[in-house]
Parts: C-alpha cells; structure tokens; sequence
C-alpha cells in the first residue's frame, strides 16, 4: 500500500514538473450555465443589447466576407452542438475569412469564427477549445456583466455616444477583436458592441474553466486547451523573432482579450488534470484529428494563403510547420514555399525552390504549385522544365486567372 507521505511527495513532484497553477485558479466544476434552452433577455438592458447585436448580424449575414462552404458550416454547427447540447438551437454560426486568430459568441447566439482560426488548429479538439471558450462567455452571460460594469463605471451617456472610429481603430491595433465586426460594425453603436466583447481577466479565467469542462464533457480530450494556447504563444514568439522584436507577452496588454501567459497554461493544465480525474469511470477522450483533416483540406491551402498574404514571414514559417507536426504534404510544402519567397531574405530563393520541388512531388500538391515550380526552375536556368512544370498547372487549372498569360509564355 502506497502510504500517504509517498501520495504528497509524488504529487509535489508533479506539480514540479508541470508547474503550479494559478493559486485563485477557478475550479472546473465551479462553472455553471447562466442561459438555458430558449433564453431570452429578462430585462430592459439585456432586450436593448440583443437589439444592437441583432442590427450586428444583420450586417454579417449579408456581408461578402462570408467563407461559402456549407461542408465547413455543416461541420462547425455540428461541434458546436456537441458543446451546447440543446441550447445550441439558439447558435447561428457565421464562418467569415479573417486572418487573424479569433472567434467570438455574442449575447444573441450570434457567432463568428474567422478563417484564421481554422487555418491554425491541427484537430478538431482544438477547434473545439476556441468555441468551448467562446461558449462559455455566453453561457456566463458575460456580455451583459461587462456592459453594466461599463455603463455604471462611465455613464451611460457617455458611453453610448464615444465615437466608433476611435474605438475601432485602437481594437484593430490590438488585435482585441474581429476584424469584421469592426468592418460592419459602423451601421450600428460600434463602440458600445465592441466595447462590451472585451472581457475582464475574471470573466476570461470563467470562460477558460468553463470551456475546458465543456470540451471534456464533449468527449474531447481537456489537455487541447493547454496545447492550443501554447501553440498561440509559439506563434507569437515566432513573429517577434522574425521582426527583430522581443515577445511580449499579450497579458500585459490591456487591450488584450485573450492573454496567452504562462499562469494561463498552468491553470488549463491543471483543469484538464482535475477532470480527467473526476471521470469515473475514466472516459475515452477523442481528438477527431482524422474529422478534421477531411474537413479542412478542400480550404486549406486558401487559409493558409490568407495568412502568408499578411506579410509577416514568422507566423507563417510557424504556422505551416506547425501542421507539419501531424505529416508534411503538397500543400504545406507549397505554402512553405510561399512564405520563403515573399520573405526574400538571402538564401530564400533556394529554400522556396526547394519546397516547390518537394510539393509537386506528393500527388497532393494545388496547382499552384506547379506554377511556382515552373518559374522557380525558369529563374534557376532550366527553361525547359519551367516549361513543363507550368504546362502541367494548366491542366490542373485551365480556368485559372493567368492561364492566357502563361500559354501565350509558353507558344512557340
């Protein structure tokens, strides 16, 4: 029998190697639903804020920033319902192609999830860590606590009357918030919608603690919380490095809506911990990294397109090397590539001309990559097989925009 001073060592030794948790670290179990099946505003504040909210998605639901995939809206919809059960009825989810790293659920159900975050998870665990967050703020009605707070802190003339430009344009800068909330936001109270979607950092430790119980309750595993907000700091160090900048970390940002800090990782470890051992008996956990991947890959090399046109060469390097983690193919070898190339530093014409070779060799590569072959080998002398790399794009794209343009290169 294992004696208790042994227990207390073995835990101390634990806590060692993983780090301690925040010692005010919300407790999983702690976190219960504040919005049931068929909730509605219950007061006067909470019906005018659905009211802006619901100009708000008017706005998206038209806006031509739309992703247009109904396989991913089918496929985002259906996690979402695993993590609301029921309440996910009252869930419209809008897929918008924004690069930046966010999703957000309003008070009225409303839901945005940029490209940006589908391009950047590795499994659907992942994904589902980014939406059990946002989730969980709307299931702690956050929105609603955060518009009080604000409205009895500065008063609500005040506050309602600050002016949308100023707000938008510090948020955009901070990255705080979605970029197309921002966009369409100005045919309605800009400022007092943005404003209240940037959360406290109590609310944000809720939203970490609920989320992760949300996911485990999903039958994902709870660890993907810890794993994808470590891969957002990664990401980050990446670009400072990559600008010559030192990284800082966004927690002491106070524009920041999402701090990725280390205490924040001690915490979702621990949760994770603390409800795999409250599963009894033990549940069998379920990444659906092979869902995702059938998901993603018709839109992948779009998304990751987007990102590598953001012209920041560290997130981008990071990012396609990071989902090489799970297995290089064309298109990571492709986008690698891309990214070499707009990066122009020296030694990259090679390190692009290189990946174009090794993403026309996997049967998966887009056809842009024969393109970029073609002319990689033409810069490199061999005109005859630059000819023949982008005699073969047009026949994998014979629509493409350049097609005229590159046959009339390529005549006699």
């Amino acid at each position: 029998m294992t004696s208790r001073r042994a227990v207390i060592a073995g835990a101390a030794c634990s806590c060692a190697l993983a780090g301690v948790a925040h010692a005010e670290r919300i407790h999983p179990a702690a976190m219960q639903a504040l919005v049931g099946p068929g909730y509605r505003p219950v007061d006067a504040d909470e019906r005018g804020m659905w009211q802006d909210f619901a100009k708000l998605e008017t706005e998206i639901a038209s806006s031509n920033r739309l992703l247009g995939s109904p396989a991913m809206q089918r496929y985002t919809e259906g996690v979402i319902a695993r993590l609301l059960g029921p309440r996910a009825d009252e869930a419209r989810v809008y897929l918008l192609h924004d690069p930046a790293f966010n999703a957000a659920m309003a008070p009225n159900g409303m839901m945005i999830v940029n490209t940006g975050l589908l391009a950047r998870c590795r499994d659907e665990a992942q994904f589902a860590t980014v939406l059990g967050h946002e989730c969980a703020h709307y299931l702690r009605r956050h929105s609603l606590q955060r518009w009080r707070d604000r409205r009895t802190k500065t008063g609500i003339m005040a506050f309602v009357g600050a002016t949308t430009g100023l707000v938008a344009g510090v948020a955009a800068a901070a990255g705080a918030y979605p970029r197309t909330w921002i966009d369409v936001a100005n045919a309605i109270n800009g400022a007092l919608v943005l404003s209240i979607m940037h959360f406290t950092r109590a609310q944000e430790a809720e939203a970490d603690a609920y989320g992760v119980r949300l996911i485990e309750e999903a039958g994902y595993p709870p660890g993907a919380a810890a794993a994808m907000w470590q891969q957002v700091i990664e990401e980050r160090r990446a670009s400072a490095r990559a600008r010559g900048k030192r990284y800082r970390d966004a927690a002491r940002s106070a524009m920041s809506s999402h701090p990725p800090n280390q205490e924040r990782m001690l915490d979702l470890s621990a949760s994770a911990r603390e409800l795999e051992a409250a599963s009894v008996p033990p549940r069998r956990y379920d990444g659906g990294r092979d869902a995702w991947r059938d998901a993603v890959a018709p839109l992948r090399a779009a998304l990751l397109d987007e990102q590598i046109k953001m012209n920041d060469p560290g997130v981008s390097l990071y990012l396609v090397h990071a989902l090489a983690r799970d297995g290089w193919d064309g298109t990571l070898r492709y986008c690698e590539g891309e990214a070499y190339r707009l990066r122009d530093e020296p030694g990259d014409a090679a390190r692009a001309a290189a990946a174009y070779a090794s993403a026309v060799a996997s049967d998966d590569a887009p056809p842009e990559a024969w393109r970029a072959h073609g002319y990689a080998l033409v810069k490199a002398g061999d005109a005859e097989g630059g000819r023949t790399s982008l005699a073969r794009y047009l026949e994998r794209k014979p629509g493409a925009a350049d097609a005229a343009m590159i046959r009339g290169a390529l005549a006699p």
